[in-house]
């Protein structure tokens, strides 16, 4: 990282300011007009609860924001500033993302990454920037909450979410105990997990938990130093943390990939233009069918970086072509049984991505059996089947989950999907911060949609009722005869 300017701090003063200049610019008209709900004891009902405080969820808050829908909540359960993967199983050296793209900000320059890190390191430090470094990225966010005083508490888990009438309740669990928060809408924006599960092999499942770590969960690489590695998986987040173990010092270290040969198409090279990102998720089912499935059955691979930080290293190996069969420990080590014969390792890393499927998620348990999947919703052409990819939720076009049988469970309609399973439905969109400034502002519209249709008859009646003038009332003795 560049040292500082040494005016860094009146620097970004300066771009707050001028942050705030622009928003006011923009910020046309300024008018309050979502009608309040009460609880029956009086207490305020939040028109929005954002589950997820970190690049989805605070970019989603700041959008109601700006369209004046007040009384919304984000929270998360980690610390402040620890929200999302940057600070903790996110393992490569820079983002997979080019410098430039553009995302929280909405629009508004002064907010971009590119205003906030020339503010602080120049315009200079900010053309040596191949993609945004791993660790600036948080910060910047941290910034982005600040700035804009989104409302935001750390800490508050949730843990499930049931119907309480019209609204739905949110029970969260915090450091003072159990709470329950009632809400219109609720949006899961919960990143890539948030979808279902980390997915882990049942051979790995039944190794003695000592002998293996999945890639989304702290690993202690210091204590690999001098020991074998095996690395399961040939992605993007399998190779960062193949990288992770070489540079702590591992003996060796041996990438297993099942296909025969790596994946190097990026889906995201050619899907990160406006048609795509914006539309793909308004085209008919099948469509949307053909492009998403390939596109998740792509995956994404490692990048150039990646490649760079582990071929340096003559102890490691990619080794294709090689499902793993059987696993089992003996002298303190684990024998790996493939096609290609018998190779073994001291500590395995599992780089296998995710699981999705909503009754792996324990806040929708209540709805568990109402939600509709592709598997309920659509039939793919013969060769195009894929049941794995037919458990995602077949959402709505305003993000929400849809009834798998209708009028049984009208209210999973107010929880609104923006995590990864919302991908098969909309393209790469709640994990990712290349399309968010496409579908940030088309799930705010259908939130502000579904606000003001809830309340058309009295907002009938505050129009009826409206008495505002642009000028004194008209003389009545103005036009008559003399």
């Amino acid at each position: 990282m560049p040292t500082p300017l040494r005016d860094a701090a009146e620097r970004l003063r300066l771009l707050e300011e001028r942050a705030g200049e622009e928003r006011a610019l923009l910020d046309f008209p300024q008018r309050p007009w979502v009608l309040p709900h009460r609880a029956a004891n009086g207490e305020p009902i939040l028109n929005a609860l954002v589950v997820g405080a970190g690049q989805s969820g605070l970019t989603i808050s700041f959008g109601l924001m700006r369209d004046h829908v007040d009384n919304v909540l984000c929270i998360d359960a980690l610390p402040e500033g620890h929200e999302g993967p940057w600070l903790s199983h996110a393992r490569m050296h820079t983002l997979r993302t080019p410098k430039q793209l553009t995302g929280p900000d909405l629009g508004v320059p002064s907010l971009t990454f590119k205003a906030w890190y020339e503010a602080q390191f120049g315009q200079a430090a900010w053309q040596e920037v191949d993609q945004i470094p791993r660790t600036e990225w948080p910060r910047y966010l941290g910034w982005i909450r600040r700035v804009l005083k989104l409302p935001v508490r750390n800490g508050v888990r949730l843990k499930q979410i049931r119907s309480h009438g019209e609204y739905l309740a949110a029970e969260v669990e915090t450091a003072a105990g159990r709470e329950v928060l009632l809400a219109r809408k609720i949006v899961l924006a919960t990143g890539t997990e948030g979808g279902g599960c980390w997915y882990t092999p049942a051979l790995l499942r039944d190794l003695p938990k000592q002998f293996w770590a999945h890639a989304s969960e702290r690993i202690d690489f210091a204590a690999l130093r001098g020991k074998h590695v095996a690395v399961l998986g040939a992605a993007a987040t399998a190779m960062d943390n193949a990288a992770a173990a070489l540079e702590h010092g591992a003996s060796a270290v041996d990438q297993y990939c099942r296909r025969p040969h790596v994946q190097s198409i990026q889906p995201y090279r050619w899907a990160a233009f406006a048609g795509f990102m914006r539309h793909i998720g308004e085209m008919d089912d099948l469509w949307r069918w053909r492009f998403l499935s390939y596109f998740l059955e792509l995956r994404e691979p490692f990048t150039k970086d990646a490649w760079s930080r582990v071929s340096r290293f003559p102890n490691y190996r990619m080794l294709t072509g090689r499902p793993w069969q059987r696993l089992s420990v003996g002298d303190g080590r684990v024998a790996i049984d493939t096609a290609e014969g018998r190779a073994f390792a001291d500590f395995i890393i599992a780089g296998t991505g995710v699981e999705v499927d909503h009754r792996l998620r324990p806040e929708l348990a209540s709805f568990a059996d109402h939600i509709a999947t592709w598997n309920d919703r659509f039939k793919p052409p013969p060769g195009e089947e894929n049941t794995r990819l037919g458990l995602y939720p077949y959402l709505s076009p305003s993000f929400a989950f849809v009834e798998r049988v209708p009028g049984a469970a009208p209210e999973i309609s107010n929880i609104h999907c923006f995590n990864f399973a919302s991908t098969l439905s909309f393209g790469p969109s709640g994990a990712a911060i290349r399309p968010m400034r496409y579908l940030v502002p088309k799930l705010v519209r259908a939130l502000t949609r579904d606000l003001f249709r809830a309340d058309i008859a009295a907002h009938w009646q505050g129009f009826h009722d409206f008495r505002g003038f642009d000028f004194d009332e008209f003389p009545e003795s103005l036009g008559k005869e003399k």
